[in-house]
């Protein structure tokens, strides 16, 4: 028997066999770990791992895809943004569709060179994601960008998510496994609010199936023990602190604003926004961004699929009118989106 073997076997000796058990991985990586290994169909019948908000794309709001069409179809801007941005699917249409002057980047260091070898023109890097996209962001105005390059922030806060995820009854979540990615920024101590402050254990793990495994494995048993820990099982990787050099150039350039995220609406303290004094580097107050109302797309659950309260299967859309090549709602889009992972593995 191998050890992914042997932790399963551990599973179900720990899951408790009178009640189910809620966990939620929070990332969108996880998610695919766990439904392309066929991690769901080993666990205990009333084991429910549950994916959550962890796709960056799937939150950005359409106010903002919007805007940054809008600003696309000027002959004195080129708009430079990640691939799935893209394609998100907003009541205008897409970036892809409905756009006109557009690059896709990978990285934020290559909207310096598109803006150093496009003087004549505008860049506007639309900038999305969650703490792991931040950061690169900020190391870029850091470094200095050239007068000509302007950020089209729309980056979001994790915590402030999973605070909502953990207030709310109808989900009832026993336990996070909390993001990689995002904790090799924060640190591990950044979740210790929701064992400290709500009693739910909490467990920092990569992204093989063996290292998820033993998340799960750590949180059945603080629920077995009748505590609630953070603890970190991808210690390789992320330390208690995170990476402080990251963090301090993101708290220079950014503050923290209350924000919209896409089908579920405004949360508190939850965004971060370029502060006032690099107002001129900001392309919503130098080209006066107006925010467009947001409109709910017909028989679209996405906002219940990224909140946990729904699986994709259950949208009426899912594998009809909504496919990864032709997709009606933002989480069939990216490869973390849970719609377009359920889509390949369902």
């Amino acid at each position: 028997m191998n050890k992914s073997e042997n932790l399963i076997k551990h599973i179900h000796s720990l899951v408790p066999k009178d009640r189910k058990v809620k966990i939620m991985n929070v990332c969108g990586s996880h998610e695919h770990t766990i439904a392309f290994s066929g991690m769901r169909s080993l666990m205990p019948q009333n084991l429910e791992l549950i994916p959550g908000p962890g796709c960056p794309v799937c939150v950005c709001p359409e106010s903002d895809i919007i805007n940054a069409i809008k600003l696309s179809k000027r002959d004195d801007v080129i708009l430079v943004t990640y691939g799935d941005m893209l394609r998100v699917p907003t009541q205008q249409g897409s970036i892809r569709a409905e756009g006109k002057n557009f690059r896709m980047i990978t990285s934020p260091f290559e909207a310096i060179a598109i803006a150093k070898n496009h003087s004549d023109k505008k860049i506007i890097f639309f900038s999305i994601g969650f703490e792991t996209t931040t950061a690169p962001t900020a190391a870029i105005l850091e470094m200095g960008i050239p007068d000509n390059l302007y950020i089209l922030s729309s980056h979001r806060l994790t915590p402030a998510i999973m605070e909502i995820l953990v207030k709310d009854a109808d989900i009832g979540i026993d336990g996070f496994i909390a993001p990689g990615h995002v904790s090799a920024i924060v640190g591990s101590n950044a979740w210790n609010v929701f064992s400290e402050k709500y009693g739910i254990p909490t467990v920092v793990a990569g992204f093989e199936a063996e290292n998820l495994l033993l998340g799960i494995v750590d949180i059945l048993r603080q629920i077995k023990e009748g505590i609630a820990e953070t603890t970190n099982v991808y210690s390789n990787v992320v330390r208690p602190e995170g990476n402080t050099q990251a963090q301090r150039i993101m708290h220079k350039y950014f503050e923290v604003s209350n924000v919209n995220w896409r089908g579920i609406g405004y949360i508190p303290d939850s965004g971060l926004e370029l502060k006032s004094e690099y107002s001129a580097r900001d392309a919503r107050k130098v080209f006066e961004l107006k925010e467009v109302k947001e409109e709910k797309i017909p028989g679209c659950i996405c906002g219940e699929v990224i909140l946990g309260k729904a699986y994709p299967s259950k949208c009426k859309l899912f594998k009809k009118a909504c496919t990864p090549q032709s997709p009606t709602g933002p989480c069939m889009v990216s490869q973390e989106g849970s719609c377009n992972i359920w889509y390949k593995t369902n």
